[in-house]
């Protein structure tokens, strides 16, 4: 399902490899609207760079513009992307970033700004240049990023493999102060080897991604498989489903929020994650982050369901900061199994900003695999706040023997270095 094939390429005929003449003829067919589906190549094709026949392409107002599969990638510029348009990559398509371009540090392979009604389909490539951007003549970033959505609606992205981008194989931002994307659907699709994230989530409503691979971020910070980090309180995480999705093999963290920026005046954050997979993460499978003061503080709820954290250097569950009156973090018949070295399954982080106590975090039914002596949970108290709110249930298994132990503040406070479970 997640797998990426050229297809016949050594079948196709030399002419294929050559620059394709333009078809003024169907052209003329897509400008009349006789013809609402149309070929890219109509526009042209050159194996050294075919940006003005795809964004042409693009242009021309066609319903439907299909990316044939010439035998040779397509080479481009930043290409922009048109509302009310279904652009589909044939089997075996590679869409390339044309080398020594991309020099802005916002120059991103495909982009849409305050757009409607856009759909990517696809088992195709679409790939940049990740290590040119790290040196010399490049300007170092972070948003030169595969797909770049702000501020879009109905949207869907599905089949592709995005590749070695200069920031995020996809990117969900604001074009326009307070207008969130909605309404956006990714499937079938492979993040692979991004610069800082799989995919970052700014501002979403109603957002669905499902059968989804974020593997091999690094390059910087958070270098995360998927970041949910809101820049401003008048950005939103609302209404949305992850399914079926795996993180693997990421610098940071699998799934990861940084909430910091949202505050009590902001919508109510609403995450749910079911049946989705983190491995081998440099970091935490899943990491929370919010402010603590009442007014810094986003309301909502983040959870887990069904999930597996395998292998992750840090912890499979790490949140820091939550109160317990802020958004609910909670775990439900999730396998929590961190590596070794890991300092416990779960972590609950405290730092020296924290004013009041953390917490408002639930278990039920985790089972934690984990090697004799090892504490399922610490609490690493930087701030000197009590911990509180944090409740449910572990399924312990270790050396052979499986318990199942209910969270209560004695048991957290015999657990926890500084105590102060309530």
């Amino acid at each position: 399902m997640y797998g990426f094939a050229v297809i016949g390429l050594a079948l196709l005929p030399l002419a294929a490899y050559a620059a394709c003449d333009i078809n003024e003829k169907m052209i003329d067919a897509v400008k009349s609207g006789k013809v609402v589906t149309a070929k890219a190549s109509w526009w042209g094709f050159d194996p050294e760079d075919s940006t003005g026949a795809l964004q042409a392409a693009i242009d021309s107002g066609a319903k439907r513009v299909i990316v044939d599969n010439l035998g040779r990638p397509w080479i481009v510029r930043p290409i922009k992307l048109a509302s009310d348009q279904e652009v589909v990559f044939e089997p075996g398509v590679e869409v390339l970033a044309k080398p020594d371009e991309f020099k802005g540090t916002n120059d991103c392979l495909f982009k849409a700004r305050n757009a409607k009604n856009i759909t990517l389909t696809g088992r195709a490539r679409l790939r940049m240049r990740r290590a040119d951007y790290a040196k010399p003549p490049y300007e170092k970033g972070e948003w030169r990023h595969v797909l770049s959505f702000c501020s879009c609606s109905n949207v869907r992205v599905e089949g592709l493999t995005l590749a070695e981008s200069g920031g995020d194989g996809i990117y969900l931002g604001t074009a326009t102060k307070g207008v969130t994307n909605k309404d956006i659907t990714i499937k079938d699709v492979i993040c692979d080897s991004n610069y800082r994230q799989g995919i970052s989530v700014i501002t979403a409503e109603n957002l669905l991604i499902e059968n989804t691979i974020m593997r091999n971020t690094a390059g910087t910070n958070p270098q995360s498989g998927i970041d949910f980090e809101p820049n401003g309180p008048t950005e939103c995480l609302k209404n949305i489903v992850m399914r079926n999705c795996r993180t693997e093999n990421n610098a940071g963290q699998g799934y990861q929020f940084y909430l910091n920026f949202m505050d009590a005046t902001s919508e109510p954050v609403s995450v749910r994650f079911e049946n989705c997979v983190s491995a081998n993460e440099a970091g935490s499978s899943a990491w929370v982050s919010t402010g603590n003061e009442p007014k810094q503080a986003v309301s909502g709820k983040i959870e887990f369901v069904d999930c597996v954290f395998e292998g992750a250097a840090s912890a499979a569950a790490s949140v820091g900061h939550v109160p317990p009156g802020g958004c609910r973090v909670r775990f439900e018949n999730c396998r929590m199994r961190p590596a070794q070295g890991a300092v416990a399954p779960i972590v609950i982080r405290s730092g020296a900003r924290d004013t009041r106590a953390l917490g408002g975090v639930e278990f039920v039914n985790c089972v934690v695999p984990d090697r004799p002596g090892r504490k399922p949970l610490v609490y690493t108290n930087g701030g000197k706040v009590p911990l509180q709110g944090v409740s449910g249930t572990l399924i312990v298994e270790s050396d052979g023997a499986r318990q199942k132990i209910e969270l209560t503040p004695e048991l957290l406070n015999e657990w926890t270095a500084a105590g102060g479970a309530k």
